[in-house]
């Protein structure tokens, strides 16, 4: 009789430590989501960027909703818009570019992904590439001679970003992190599309 107590209490005991160690782990699955994780690496990879900057620019932009739309008309989920996507498609020779094709999100991230190199080459400081990813590059120039001028929405962006950079590494890192807690929010189908 003993013995049984004992076994019970230590399995309920594993249990609470089970539960003690989880619970943070959903508790950041749910603040930092992490979907299309193949797509995000795949082409941070080809554009040689970090793809947890990648992953932080997306959950700041969209919180990994491919179907966002922002009251600027940005689409997708790295938020880009369709004047944007257009000169984009341009640059990199895509000829047969619609609007539409930024709800994809394999296009959005592609294209997400050179606009954030081509941003990267041309002001090499990741603040600043973000803060121009955010309110636009020709906005840069301005803040330069005046950095008091920066939008505060800027500033606050360019903080979440570079504050969740670190959580995204350590998901790349170990992936198993991911892949032990749940897709919240998404349906079964949904979850099986998502890399």
């Amino acid at each position: 009789m003993c013995k049984g107590a004992f076994s019970r209490k230590g399995l309920l005991g594993l249990i609470a430590v089970a539960l003690f160690l989880y619970t943070p782990l959903v508790a950041l699955r749910i603040l930092y989501p992490l979907r299309f994780s193949a797509i995000v690496k795949e082409w941070a990879e080809e554009r040689a960027l970090d793809p947890a900057l990648v992953a932080a620019v997306i959950r700041a932009e969209s919180r990994f909703r491919p179907d966002a739309v922002s009251p600027r008309n940005a689409i997708g989920l790295m938020q880009i818009t369709p004047m944007t996507g257009g000169w984009i498609a341009e640059q990199i020779g895509y000829t047969d570019f619609t609007t539409d094709l930024l709800f994809d999100p394999a296009t959005n991230v592609e294209f997400g992904t050179w606009y954030l190199r081509h941003l990267l080459d041309r002001f090499s400081d990741i603040e600043t590439v973000l803060q121009a990813y955010n309110a636009g590059p020709g906005k840069i120039e301005g803040w330069k001679e005046d950095p008091g001028a920066i939008y505060p929405a800027t500033t606050l962006y360019v903080r979440r970003v570079v504050d969740s950079v670190w959580i995204y590494r350590l998901y790349f890192r170990l992936p198993f992190l991911a892949r032990i807690t749940p897709l919240l929010g998404l349906s079964v189908a949904e979850r099986r599309s998502v890399g």
